[in-house]
């Protein structure tokens, strides 16, 4: 009888350790999957801003007319830069990696100028987000 005795009871022994080893398994798989999908959303975050930085270098290779209103010009189905000219007569370059519609895209900001047609950026002149107070402003056409 004792016998019996030990063997269920190693046997319970070995199975909560079973137990306690895949909770702990299923805890470190969720920690991983998270882990994964901030990895994922960086390495986007990244590719898009990447992306946005290519479209204000191509922008500026571009030819352009200072407007009052947003213009833009897309290469393919990569990228695209906008030209707008202030009320204060001051011209702004936005530019970003076109995306999934259901993504936002990183927008670039730039103050700059138009030489010969051609946008140049001034020295210093980042911006890390739309300069102007009304968010109508700052939605680029489509």
């Amino acid at each position: 009888m004792k016998r019996h005795q030990r063997g269920s009871s190693s046997l319970a022994f070995v199975l909560l350790l079973f137990s306690l080893g895949m909770l702990m398994l299923n805890g470190l798989q969720q920690q991983l999957d998270q882990q994964q999908k901030s990895v994922a959303s960086e390495i986007n975050l990244l590719k898009q801003y990447a992306g946005a930085a290519s479209a204000l270098a191509w922008g500026g290779q571009q030819r352009w007319q200072a407007t009052r209103q947003w213009r833009c010009q897309q290469h393919e189905q990569e990228w695209r830069a906008c030209l707008l000219l202030t009320d204060k007569g001051e011209m702004l370059m936005a530019a970003q990696k076109l995306s999934e519609a259901d993504k936002k895209p990183v927008t670039l900001w730039r103050w700059g100028n138009l030489e010969d047609s051609r946008w140049h950026a001034e020295p210093h002149s980042w911006l890390d987000f739309c300069p102007f107070r009304e968010a109508v402003r700052c939605q680029l056409p489509q």
